[in-house]
């Protein structure tokens, strides 16, 4: 066996045996031979551990480094904060929208129904409205059944009907003859009195209940002749309607739909009636040439 030794610059040396079946390496350190591999060994334990220190060093101070914010961190979280802040107004936003939807949906409801308690009060306004026509009707047919024990009373002329306040004459129920507007009124002037000065919804319902009615199954009233005469008239202005006793119309009269239209090339400036089914729509215009009855209309005595 022989050895080998080695001197280091730091006053060790290295020893190296060898043997028949291989070699030792050996350091040698102060007065002591120790080997080689264990001392490598240890050396490099030693500078892990060294490395280690090191990283955990560096860790700390980059994490020290990354507690301030880079100018992309900085962009990125004002972003997020916006988002946010997008984020809590959409959900403002919403539960306003919802309220105002609530909102209107109550007052949707509260319009619903003040319409039905207008629908319900108008229907109730129409039925009240019906019976008093009714109840007209049916004074003005009382009326009518008592005028001729009215007339025993001697307060109108024979021939004639009283009806509250007048006595009227209706051209039929003397003769059948026909006369035009004009000559109509002389008739009546002749027997002291004048054509008829309907003023009141009250003597409307009761020359409707007393005088003929036409048939409510013809439908093109127009295309018969008839009606009777009133005392009513547009001859000074068209459109202008006065009665005889130079008192304008009031409340616009009781005229049939459409009427007074002023049809034809003459024109048609004096009014008649013609009673149909509503006592509301009596009156039309009509040329002041054309022939029919009569109504004349006084005082009674």
């Amino acid at each position: 066996m022989f050895s080998n030794h080695f001197n280091g610059t730091d006053g060790k040396s290295l020893h190296h045996n060898t043997r028949n079946k291989g070699s030792v390496h050996t350091v040698r350190v102060g007065s002591r031979s120790l080997p080689l591999y264990p001392v490598v060994i240890g050396g490099l334990g030693l500078l892990n551990t060294a490395l280690v220190l090191t990283a955990v060093v560096l860790g700390i101070y980059c994490g020290n480094v990354s507690e301030v914010p880079a100018p992309e961190q900085i962009a990125a979280q004002a972003l997020i904060t916006e988002v946010k802040q997008l984020q809590i107004m959409e959900t403002e936003a919403i539960k306003a929208q919802e309220e105002a939807q609530q909102a209107l949906q109550k007052e949707l409801r509260g319009h619903q129904q003040m319409k039905l308690h207008l629908e319900q009060n108008k229907t109730l306004c129409d039925g009240f409205q019906r019976q008093l026509e009714a109840l007209h009707l049916e004074k003005a047919m009382l009326q009518s059944d008592s005028s001729h024990m009215q007339e025993s009373c001697e307060r109108c002329l024979p021939g004639w009907f009283l009806f509250n306040t007048s006595c009227y004459f209706h051209s039929k129920s003397a003769s059948s003859l026909v006369k035009n507007w004009a000559d109509s009124k002389e008739d009546c002037i002749s027997r002291g009195a004048g054509l008829s000065v309907i003023d009141t919804w009250e003597e409307q319902l009761n020359l409707f209940e007393y005088l003929p009615k036409l048939d409510p199954n013809i439908r093109q009233w127009w295309s018969r002749p008839g009606g009777v005469w009133i005392g009513l008239t547009d001859i000074q202005t068209e459109g202008h309607w006065v009665w005889l006793n130079n008192v304008t119309l009031q409340d616009g009269g009781y005229w049939i739909p459409g009427e007074p239209n002023n049809s034809g090339v003459l024109g048609e400036d004096c009014a008649a009636l013609i009673n149909i089914k509503n006592p509301r729509a009596t009156w039309f215009d009509a040329n002041c040439q054309e022939k029919k009855e009569w109504l004349c209309e006084m005082e009674p005595n």
